[in-house]
This record gives C-alpha cells, sequence and structure tokens, in this order.
C-alpha cells in the first residue's frame, strides 16, 4: 500500500513538472531586435513670404539651443531648412534660443507647451514618449510669424511649426 501511495505521488509530481515545463516553454517570447522607431521630435521648417507664397527656406547660418539644459546647443552655425528638436519628456514645457549667425539679427525664444502620453511600442523596443503640442509662443526679433501645423508628436520626420522670417 505504501509503495503504491508513493508511485501515484511520484506520477502526479512527474505530471506537474511536465506541466511547468510546458507553460515554460510557451511563455518564452521571442525577442526580435527593435524595427520601430522609439524617438519622437519636434519638427521645426524654415520659411519665407515671398508674393504671398510660402516656400521653403534655408538658413544660412543657425545657433540653437535648449534654455535651461546644461551642454544643450542644438545647432552651431550651420545651414538648416528644418531641424529636429527632442521635447523635454519629465515636464509639459520646453523652449528653445533661436540665433541667426549676423551682426545685426538679434535671437528669438521660442516656448513650446505640451501633454506627454507614454506609449508601449513593443518588448523589443519598450516604450515612447508622444506629445501634443498646446501652444507656441515666440519673441519675435529675428522670426516674423510662426504657425503651428501639426499639433501631435508622433515621429521623428513630420514638420510641426513653420517659422517665417
Amino acid at each position: 500500500m505504501r509503495e503504491e501511495i508513493f508511485c501515484m505521488n511520484r506520477k502526479i509530481l512527474l505530471y506537474i513538472f511536465c506541466f511547468l515545463i510546458t507553460c515554460s516553454l510557451f511563455s518564452c517570447e521571442n525577442y526580435k531586435d527593435c524595427n520601430s522607431p522609439v524617438q519622437t521630435s519636434l519638427g521645426i521648417g524654415f520659411f519665407q513670404m515671398v508674393n504671398g507664397t510660402s516656400r521653403d527656406s534655408t538658413l544660412p547660418a543657425l545657433t540653437m539651443y535648449g534654455i535651461g539644459r546644461a551642454d544643450s546647443l542644438l545647432a552651431d552655425s550651420a545651414s538648416y531648412s528644418s531641424i529636429y528638436l527632442p521635447l523635454n519628456q519629465n515636464v509639459d514645457t520646453t523652449a528653445f534660443f533661436i540665433q541667426p549667425n549676423s551682426p545685426s539679427a538679434i535671437g528669438d525664444t521660442i516656448t513650446i507647451k505640451y501633454k506627454r502620453s507614454l506609449q508601449f511600442v513593443s518588448s523589443g523596443c519598450g516604450f515612447t514618449t508622444f506629445f501634443n503640442i498646446d501652444t507656441v509662443y515666440s519673441t519675435y526679433h529675428f522670426i516674423d510669424s510662426l504657425s503651428l501645423t501639426t499639433k501631435n508628436i508622433v515621429t521623428s520626420n513630420a514638420i510641426n511649426i513653420q517659422i517665417y522670417y
């Protein structure tokens, strides 16, 4: 009788062991490389009004940095027709200083207010932050006007703000 109980317990343990092994094999996920874009950036395009028509323009020399950030030089005396800037993922406001490299030009400050939304991309990629722009403020020394074209930032290759000078 003791032997039968021992044999039965052994069978139960064997079944439990097989069940756990099977569960662990099916619960494993195949981690692949991240093929999805996870970085989101604010796209700014530079434009000029010519005879009432908006035209893409290239600034011959531009310096730009983030306000309130150490070592945040984003552009240094380079030519740009558009630039993609990182927004702060920890607060709902980011400000940038933009200065054309000309002796007579005064720089401007651009302030962007937005809402953040953390999005799960995949187990291989992790999370990313999407942004929804509420308001854009600017000083108007060098900048003539600006236009918010796309409020949602879910990628790194779209122009969200058009700056006219």
